[in-house]
């Protein structure tokens, strides 16, 4: 006989048994997956590139269109991007800062020193006194071992006799070239020396030419940082020839080398970071044109101060003695002096080389 309670309830065993069958098939289907993962890190939900945008219908119904987002065309252009990376210091070349060069001044006061201007200087110098004197000296040095230099000076003087005063020829027009070995150059304590040719232009004046030649050696030396000594030889000639009288000519070398070689020299003192006191000690010749020695020399005293305002200029002033053999302080002149230097052509020259 037919029991309906009993077909219910083995129809519930049976869908009990199928469930837990179709369970256990989908577990087994399932990847295997580790139990000792970190658990992800939460992140901001990403920002949606568009809005759903409300469109109206006929109906007067509204629906959401989703706008798609367009896709990033790629480039080939690269984006600049800012690096905190260490740079390559090796990548420019790294500029070499240029040597300072000491300038030593090619005179003291009226003598020449024993240093040369360095290649490529140009040296300056403007002169006036209160007797009415004015003089300038162009100078440049080249390639550390030499110099050359137009100058003007107002020291050369003449008269007819003995009687008169002597008078300034001016201007009179020479031409120097030196040559030698800067200090310490070929060994220590090594002084420095130059030798030098100064000859003149003839110069016409007083119905009588006149010209004059000198060579010069010198040796200086600094003694410490404050002071520096100069000493040195000169050997003089000279010409004194009438206009008139073509016959009356005189040479100071026909008088013997006792009337042409002196010894002059100097001393500069620096009294303070930017000024040096100078002494110096000189000859300079004097025509008589109706005298028996038509040619003399004599002799020269200066003393004064340099002010060195900067590298490229200088200032001097002080006293010039031209006859103190006699002690004629009455003939004595307060001169002043402006120099300059200049690095400029040395300064392209080494741009050049570079």
């Amino acid at each position: 006989m037919h029991n309906p309670r009993v077909n219910k309830n083995h129809w519930l065993s049976l869908a009990f048994a199928a469930a837990n069958v179709s369970g256990v098939a989908m577990a087994q289907a399932q990847p295997w997956v580790p139990n000792n993962i970190p658990p992800p890190t939460p992140t901001a939900p990403p920002t949606p590139t568009t809005a759903p945008t409300p469109t109206p219908t006929p109906e007067g119904t509204s629906t959401t269109d989703v706008v798609p987002a367009t896709a990033a065309v790629p480039t080939s252009e690269v984006e600049p991007t800012t690096s905190t990376a260490p740079t390559d210091p090796y990548r420019f070349k790294p500029v070499k800062p240029k040597p300072k060069i000491t300038v030593d001044l090619p005179e003291v006061l009226t003598t020449p020193t024993g240093y040369l201007l360095p290649a490529g200087i140009l040296y300056s110098k403007s002169s006036l006194d209160t007797g009415g004197g004015a003089a300038t000296d162009l100078r440049i040095g080249l390639g550390d071992v030499a110099e050359f230099g137009i100058a003007t000076t107002d020291q050369v003087r003449g008269r007819f006799n003995l009687n008169e005063t002597a008078q300034r020829i001016q201007p009179y027009v020479t031409a120097s070239f030196r040559l030698g070995v800067g200090e310490n150059r070929l060994f220590r304590h090594q002084p420095g020396m130059t030798l030098g040719f100064r000859k003149s232009f003839e110069r016409e004046y007083d119905d009588h030419a006149t010209r004059v030649a000198e060579l010069t050696l010198v040796a200086s030396k600094h003694l410490g940082d404050r002071a520096t000594l100069h000493a040195g030889a000169a050997f003089w000639d000279a010409q004194v020839r009438s206009l008139s009288d073509a016959s009356n000519t005189y040479v100071l070398h026909d008088q013997g080398i006792k009337n042409q070689l002196r010894a002059f020299g100097g001393v500069a003192v620096k009294a303070t970071d930017s000024a040096d006191v100078l002494i110096d000690w000189g000859w300079t010749p004097e025509f008589c044109y109706t005298c028996t020695n038509q040619v003399r020399l004599r002799a020269v005293l200066s003393w004064g101060v340099r002010y060195n305002l900067a590298d490229w200029i200088r200032i001097e002033s002080g006293v010039r003695v031209a006859d103190i053999q006699n002690a004629n302080l009455l003939d004595a002149q307060i001169f002043g002096q402006v120099t300059f230097v200049s690095r400029r052509i040395r300064d392209a020259i080494d741009s050049l080389r570079e």
